[in-house]
């Protein structure tokens, strides 16, 4: 017992601060782990003292983009915009009528124009349209895989071994960076 007690308080500082189970998910339906990133995120932003609202706030954003099913990366996308109207001082229907002037999270954006598929229920209308109009995107359409160009795997990896040392670079590198260029080059 003693040692579990030592342990748990080396990872005391990564927890989320949730010591108790919360029945409100009924109300804003928050997935349980977008429930512990969103509250990271929230203090990350400043919006601790508005915890309570963006809960709520999850609920209706999760409405204007068309009650979709909050699996990873969707839940993401619907916590994103929950943060962004508390912060913007937003509700739903300011969110449809400004549409085209808003900065929207590029999470958003993205899932918008299909990045992460097509939801069941299709896309919300009038919205995607404002959205991607004004920014001057093309939505995609059908799965978002089919559309890319094959990946040349041996020429990335003649790449990645130029840049970065040829005994630093393996297969994983290799697929790292296909799938996350941006965060393998961090």
């Amino acid at each position: 017992n003693t040692y579990w007690e030592n342990v748990r308080n080396l990872y005391l500082p990564f927890e989320s601060g949730q010591l108790s189970g919360s029945s409100d998910v009924y109300e804003h339906e928050i997935p349980g782990g977008q429930y512990t990133n969103l509250l990271y995120q929230s203090r990350q932003l400043g919006l601790t003292d508005k915890w309570p609202e963006i809960k709520r706030k999850y609920a209706e954003a999760n409405m204007v983009l068309g009650d979709i099913p909050k699996v990873t990366p969707s839940s993401k996308v619907v916590g994103d915009l929950a943060q962004f109207m508390v912060s913007q001082n937003l509700d739903g229907q300011q969110v449809l009528d400004q549409a085209e002037t808003l900065a929207f999270p590029e999470s958003v954006v993205q899932f918008l124009r299909g990045e992460i598929g097509i939801p069941p229920g299709g896309f919300p209308e009038p919205l995607r349209t404002k959205v991607l109009s004004s920014r001057g995107l093309e939505s995609i359409d059908g799965r978002p895989g089919a559309s890319l160009p094959d990946y040349d795997f041996d020429e990335a990896e003649k790449l990645l071994k130029a840049k970065y040392g040829a005994k630093y670079i393996d297969e994983k590198d290799v697929l790292s960076h296909a799938l996350y260029p941006s965060a393998f080059a961090e």
